[in-house]
């Protein structure tokens, strides 16, 4: 009997910490407010977190975690997935460029988590990544009136993103 409520505890503590809702709870903390700021190139003004919620594109659970600033804002998601073969299905230069409205050009990109898409749109005034790591899909957003040239924030939101997956 022991071991069935210990096996009973272990799977209700696997369901906490690894569930959207578990992550949704600590979505904000994948980009700390001082690197939002930098990313914004002024102070945070608002930092509103989601609750998880079926992503209709994808069937995945997703998780935002946006910060204003001005004209500006830093939108951090994640979509959770059943499995790593089903993240990695949905992950695709459509997803990336979907994230972003207009002109969107995506390009692969190596060394970030599983697989990894930059994306910019002029029109938009809008860049950021899409990285898969296992059943995990994180997006890193960054757009506004006042961006600029998007190619400029390709390296700052590149190391954003690899200390975002560092954290997943």
């Amino acid at each position: 009997m022991s071991k069935i409520i210990s096996l009973f505890g272990l799977s209700l503590l696997f369901l906490f910490v690894f569930s959207p809702l578990a992550l949704g709870a600590d979505i904000c903390s994948l980009v700390s407010k001082g690197e939002a700021s930098s990313l914004l190139g002024q102070p945070v003004t608002h930092v509103t977190p989601s609750k998880p919620e079926k992503d209709e594109d994808t069937g995945g659970m997703v998780t935002y975690c946006s910060y204003r600033a001005g004209t500006l804002a830093l939108v951090v998601s994640v979509v959770e997935f059943s499995s790593p073969a089903e993240a990695r299905k949905n992950t695709t230069k459509e997803m990336a460029a979907g994230r972003l409205e207009g002109d969107a050009k995506v390009t692969d990109e190596s060394g970030l988590g599983d697989r990894a898409y930059w994306a910019i749109s002029t029109k938009a005034a809008a860049a950021g990544y899409t990285v898969q790591k296992g059943t995990r899909v994180l997006g890193i957003m960054l757009g506004g009136q006042g961006l600029g040239a998007p190619e400029k924030h390709k390296e700052a939101l590149r190391k954003a993103a690899a200390g975002a997956l560092g954290r997943l």
